[in-house]
């Protein structure tokens, strides 16, 4: 028996050998016999060989492939524990496959008295694919166009099939857009959980078939996704997070050719870098990502133009800062249709506290004041779904600076309680970052008077409850949130 005789090979890895064939020369014998949908390829070829010590089971229809490429009978490339494994339809239709006839050498011996099997491609198979529509006989001219449109019409069949539809997708988008919109408006944990989901549905229909528009928007979702996940981990201080969430999405966002998934993708990343402290690598973000903006237009192009002033302005690069800045305020902030929206769109409002916070680098605290208080103006004049409140408190804080930078304590105190007013679950690390920077801003004598001391003290309790809230959460669930 095979087994004893050669335990060491396979008898499909033995006639390979024995017809001087590489594992690519039976890949490429196979495609040329054009006996499936997919491509053979040799990593699959070695499949064959080494199953069932790992690998993969030959089909009936491999199997009549493989006969043929080999000039041998079907039942000649298993062993008997193989043979053991298939089904007894199955078994049945493997003794009759048999292509020794094909082989010179065996001719002349005398003809194999075991039925031929009709190769897979011949239209006596029926088989729900494409090859049960290719000839492998001589056809004439006539014929042949028949048989191609009869290919072609299978095709047609066969590329309509889908396992997602509009109104899927449309769902997708939208509860997509709905986390989006309820960015710090309701706990970060559930929002988490709703894109995590979208994410992984989108992902999980990809593995199916649909159409190439179907497929690219599934991409986009995908991408958009993890970009609202990796926004969402800078803001709960895991900049590591971020790189694996928006590395991945970048190449969703090549695969769909999206410019404002790509600007906001690198828009993320501007502000983990500058939360990181590592101001070079944000303005190398803030510059990549204007590129895609300005092809994308709209609300995009304001957040990355605004962005890249802010950047060049802390860099100390106040002449492109004034520049970029005035490019950014001439810019039409329209909703574009590729934007997700919500947290990942630019609205005025939002663009203001964007030049609120660059005239005060550039030291016009006053403009600053005035752009700020219109952004916060605009914002509470949404309706409360529409109101991005994490935008609304950090343009608050530029009031306060302002004031600071003003000598204004007792207004910047006025502002100040209402941002320290924010619920403990909706206070992400760039507000922590950004309490800390009003008390560095206060000169020695405003933070040595009276109401300095009380905006220092105010800043700190604030800290401390935060860092205590976060410190509880980690100890009682034994590990960090998945981000």
């Amino acid at each position: 028996m095979w087994e004893i005789d050669n335990p060491g090979i396979s008898p499909r890895e033995a006639f390979r050998v024995a017809h001087d064939l590489s594992l690519q020369g039976v890949a490429d014998r196979w495609n040329e016999l054009d006996a499936g949908d997919a491509p053979m390829v040799r990593s699959r070829t070695l499949e064959f060989e080494r199953w069932p010590k790992g690998g993969r089971r030959p089909s009936v229809t491999g199997l009549h492939v493989l006969a043929r490429i080999y000039q041998a009978h079907a039942r000649s490339l298993l062993t008997d524990t193989e043979y053991a494994l298939y089904k007894a339809d199955e078994r049945a239709e493997i003794d009759r496959i048999d292509y020794r006839s094909l082989d010179d050498n065996h001719r002349a011996h005398g003809p194999a008295k075991c039925e031929n099997a009709p190769f897979p491609g011949t239209p006596e198979v029926s088989r729900p694919s494409l090859m049960d529509l290719r000839d492998r006989r001589v056809l004439d001219p006539a014929q042949q166009l028949s048989l191609y449109a009869r290919e072609s019409s299978k095709i047609l069949t066969q590329a309509e099939q889908s396992n997602v539809g509009e109104e899927t997708l449309s769902r997708l988008q939208a509860e997509l857009q709905q986390a989006a919109h309820s960015y710090l408006q309701i706990p970060m944990p559930r929002l988490l959980a709703d894109v995590r989901r979208i994410r992984d549905e989108a992902l999980h229909l990809l593995e199916g078939r649909q159409p190439l528009r179907y497929r690219t928007e599934l991409h986009s979702i995908a991408g958009w996704a993890m970009t609202v996940l990796g926004w969402a981990s800078t803001d709960l201080g895991r900049v590591d997070a971020t790189a694996a969430h928006t590395h991945t999405a970048w190449y969703f966002a090549q695969e769909t050719g999206n410019d404002a998934l790509r600007a906001w993708i690198c828009k993320t990343r501007q502000v983990a870098a500058y939360w990181a402290n590592d101001c070079e690598a944000a303005i190398r973000h803030a510059e990549r990502g204007a590129f895609f903006a300005a092809r994308a237009g709209g609300q995009t192009h304001v957040m990355l133009a605004s962005t890249l002033a802010l950047d060049y302005a802390r860099a100390g690069r106040l002449r492109d800062a004034r520049e970029t800045l005035a490019q950014a305020r001439g810019i039409s902030p329209t909703q574009e249709r590729q934007c997700l929206g919500g947290v990942l769109s630019c609205p005025p409002e939002r663009a203001l506290s964007y030049w609120a916070d660059a005239c005060l680098v550039l030291g016009r605290p006053g403009v600053a004041l005035e752009m700020a208080e219109r952004s916060v103006a605009a914002s509470r004049a949404r309706p409360a779904p529409e109101r991005n409140l994490g935008t609304e408190r950090m343009t608050q804080l530029h009031i306060v600076r302002a004031h600071v930078d003003q000598g204004e304590p007792e207004a910047a105190l006025t502002v100040l309680d209402m941002v320290l007013d924010t619920p403990s679950d909706a206070r992400p690390a760039p507000l922590l970052l950004q309490l800390a920077e009003i008390i560095t801003r206060m000169s020695p004598a405003l933070r040595a008077s009276r109401d300095g001391r009380r905006i220092n003290d105010a800043i700190s309790a604030f800290e401390a409850a935060t860092t205590m809230r976060v410190e509880r959460r980690a100890l009682g669930s034994g590990r960090e949130p998945d981000a």
